[in-house]
């Protein structure tokens, strides 16, 4: 019996730009209409993590440890969260926005830009996943080829948060030296970002005092984009989220625009 198989990586975005692999998800269908999800979890990147951030992934009892996740013919709770029910109203208007023409629920993750904003958690395509080289790096080699300390502190953060494997004279880093490893630069960075936030901050206030600052450029949205959004979202096939990340906004920039749209047809 022939098979349609989708996967996408369940990623959780982090601070100064760094992205957790958090694991795989697949769908996986047959002739029969039977199907089934698979989650395979990223345990060397989600060992890094802890709550508030992370609180694992909705319907799958991590504790258990395995390999793998199975279920047949039920919808995770992870991906009925996010992904549109197949009796939700406007769903051919949400599949047509996303170029799709059936439901795949990862299919639909992996090109929507809907956002669940309950745990930050979502879903890319395996290539959009910065995977890099199996192959391990070497830390002191990172050190050295990095421009500088914050290229060297990206370039090895980057690798643990992939699950990547990292050596130190020849021997590869452990899970506990790891974790370690990741809170020690994730710290420095963290640092380091706030420091240049900090100068930037300062500049700005300077530049307005002189009268050189003009503030934050208002974002150009397309006038038919933006009434096609706002009827979507009146009708109720979009939320305001959805909505505004269909514009590439915020939620209050939304609203704002919203008003302004209504006040205009008045």
């Amino acid at each position: 019996m022939r098979t349609r198989r989708t996967e996408g990586v369940i990623c959780l975005d982090g601070p100064c730009g760094l992205v957790y692999q958090i694991g795989t998800i697949a769908y996986i269908v047959s002739e029969d209409e039977s199907f089934r999800y698979e989650f395979v979890p990223n345990w060397a990147v989600i060992d890094l993590l802890g709550a508030p951030e992370y609180q694992g992934v909705p319907g799958f009892d991590l504790e258990t440890r395995k390999t793998v996740y199975v279920r047949e013919n039920i919808t995770p709770t992870f991906i009925a969260e996010r992904a549109p029910a197949e009796n939700r109203e406007g769903l051919w208007e949400m599949l047509a926005a996303a170029g799709m023409d059936y439901l795949d629920k990862v299919e639909w993750l992996i090109r929507t830009d809907t956002r669940y904003i309950g745990d930050g958690l979502y879903v890319c395509a395996p290539e959009q996943a910065e995977l890099g080289e199996e192959t391990p790096a070497d830390l002191p080699a990172a050190v050295v080829d990095a421009q500088n300390a914050n290229s060297a502190q990206l370039a090895i953060l980057r690798r643990l948060c992939a699950g990547l494997p990292v050596e130190l004279d020849g021997r590869e880093v452990g899970p506990e030296a790891r974790k370690a490893l990741h809170a020690v630069l994730r710290a420095l960075l963290e640092k380091s970002n706030a420091y240049r936030e900090k100068k930037r901050r300062a500049g700005v206030r300077a530049a307005v005092k002189r009268g050189a600052y003009a503030g934050r450029k208002r974002k150009a949205i397309d006038t038919l984009v933006l009434a096609e959004t706002l009827d979507m979202y009146d009708r109720g096939v979009l939320d305001a989220q959805e909505a505004a990340n269909r514009l590439g906004v915020s939620q209050a920039t939304f609203f704002r625009r919203l008003k302004e749209y209504r006040e205009s047809r008045a």
